[in-house]
């Protein structure tokens, strides 16, 4: 069964948070997450894999289990959450085989209030929280 755990606690504010998402070979994978209050800069450096899904077509299917529920009715509030035996991470596993667990990989989860962006990586990211200048 899929485990969810929140990490990063208290680390990204909660916000309705638009989504940015660049990928490359050398720059590895980088997220930003912009609300009005707040710019979270998210870096995993270079990944194994990641998929970005709409959460209009996700979260109607895929997060009805006792242990998404949880998450879900607070609205996914922490933003980033570690995923055990999840499908993604398992699907990587099984097309890798020995890679996943000699290369240490991880399944990682962001909810956004538009997209489900899961990465398998080795690192953890470096998150950068900054607070928008407003300008009366």
């Amino acid at each position: 069964m899929e485990h969810w755990t929140e990490i990063y606690k208290n680390v990204i504010p909660d916000g309705k948070y638009q989504t940015l998402v660049q990928n490359g070979e050398e720059s590895g994978l980088s997220i930003r997450l912009e609300s009005k209050e707040y710019t979270i800069n998210i870096n995993f450096g270079v990944v194994a894999a990641f998929r970005m899904l709409d959460e209009g077509i996700l979260l109607n299917e895929v997060f009805y289990n006792n242990e998404i529920i949880k998450f879900k009715n607070n609205k996914f509030a922490n933003v980033i959450y570690k995923i055990e035996n999840g499908e993604f991470g398992n699907f990587i596993k099984n097309a890798c085989n020995e890679l996943y667990s000699y290369l240490e990989l991880e399944h990682y989860t962001i909810v956004t209030m538009n997209y489900i962006i899961e990465i398998i990586s080795s690192g953890e990211p470096d998150i950068k929280v900054k607070k928008t200048k407003h300008f009366d």
